[in-house]
């Protein structure tokens, strides 16, 4: 065990919108990337939250052109620059929220929220933890399915890119 390693000692992967309504899970599921230490809670100096926007919608065509099939969006939030001993930057908390969410007669929307093995991007004297979030599902009636995707990763010292 060393602070220049990084795990996620949480969730790994869990329900964003299941059904069309947003999951329960998300609620009490999170996730995170933190040193592989026995004391990593004694982390401190946590900012943020760093937030990231996603969404989808399909629109009904002309002439009901002010509404729409299916909505929702998608907040990734992640509490960043966490500090271990006075050093490194962690994620100590990593989590997701549905502001809005509709699906309208016939329409399905099942999403989840997959979490994939921190690493450090950083040195071994300057761990910066770096975490992959990959948030895909499908949006579907009895006639066509859409598959939806975002694939993230979020760093320790709140910056985030995409792919």
């Amino acid at each position: 065990m060393s602070a220049d390693t990084i795990i996620n000692g949480l969730e790994k992967a869990w329900q964003v919108i299941k059904d069309g309504e947003p999951s329960v899970e998300i609620a009490s599921s999170t996730a995170n990337a933190i040193p592989d230490v026995d004391d990593w809670q004694t982390l401190a100096g946590a900012k943020g939250p760093g937030i990231l926007r996603m969404g989808w919608q399909k629109p009904v065509a002309w002439p009901l052109d002010d509404y729409v099939f299916v909505d929702f969006q998608i907040l990734l939030k992640w509490d960043y620059g966490a500090t271990y001993r006075g050093g490194g930057a962690y994620i100590p908390n990593l989590w997701i929220e549905v502001p809005t969410c509709y699906a309208g007669w016939s329409w399905d929307v099942d999403i989840s929220m997959t979490v994939r093995n921190p690493t450090n991007a950083g040195t071994v004297t300057a761990p910066i933890a770096r975490v992959p979030v990959t948030i895909a599902g499908t949006v579907s009636t009895y006639e066509q399915t859409h598959h939806v995707e975002w694939g993230l990763t979020v760093f320790g010292n709140g910056a985030w890119e995409r792919g």
